[in-house]
């Protein structure tokens, strides 16, 4: 199976079915405004039905049961096939190939690599190389044209000091020492 082409959205829904089968209403938990990954890169919950129906059609997640709902209809449950996760975890690896990707594709591979407790090294790794090549291309021309096109060239290269930072926090945290407890005294 080729890797296949999806919007982040459908990305997230599927990554977070390849954690364990799960109902649409469930992944909308998740993304909705202020949750777990909605905090950082908010989807609606009709966007999620929507990703799933295209999921489906896609066979990249199929139904496994069904569950009755709290305060309303059954909700289907899904599982993404065996295929479907060698791909979430392919696409968990690869680094952003854009900068201006990083804001929402990196740090969404980001909290998805933090929810399976794997660790984000390899992936910073890997994206240094890109943001360093990106860099360097920028360098190239950031002496060049007018004083609007040099003004954004020195835009795009500040993106890029950015990226190099929140790469740096992530990779510190990723390497930090756990917290020790302390011993209460008195």
């Amino acid at each position: 199976m080729t890797q296949p082409d999806l919007p982040l959205a459908e990305w997230i829904v599927l990554a977070l079915m390849a954690e364990r089968p799960s109902h649409g209403f469930a992944i909308a938990s998740l993304t909705a405004e202020g949750a777990e990954i909605g905090e950082f890169w908010y989807i609606s919950r009709p966007m999620v039905y929507r990703s799933i129906t295209r999921l489906v059609e896609r066979e990249l997640i199929t139904p496994v049961g069904a569950e009755e709902g709290n305060r309303g209809p059954q909700r289907m449950i899904y599982a993404a096939t065996r295929s479907a996760k060698t791909a979430v975890g392919k696409w968990l690896s690869e680094p952003v190939a854009q900068l201006f990707d990083v804001r929402a594709d990196l740090t969404c591979k980001l909290l998805l690599l933090q929810r399976r407790d794997s660790s984000p090294a390899r992936l910073v790794e890997r994206q240094r190389v890109v943001i360093d090549e990106i860099e360097e291309s920028l360098r190239v021309k950031e002496h060049t044209g007018d004083h609007l096109t040099r003004a954004i060239y020195a835009w795009r290269l500040e993106h890029v000091r950015a990226a190099r930072r929140f790469l740096d926090a992530v990779d510190v945290d990723a390497h930090a020492e756990p917290a020790l407890p302390t011993a209460k005294t008195g």
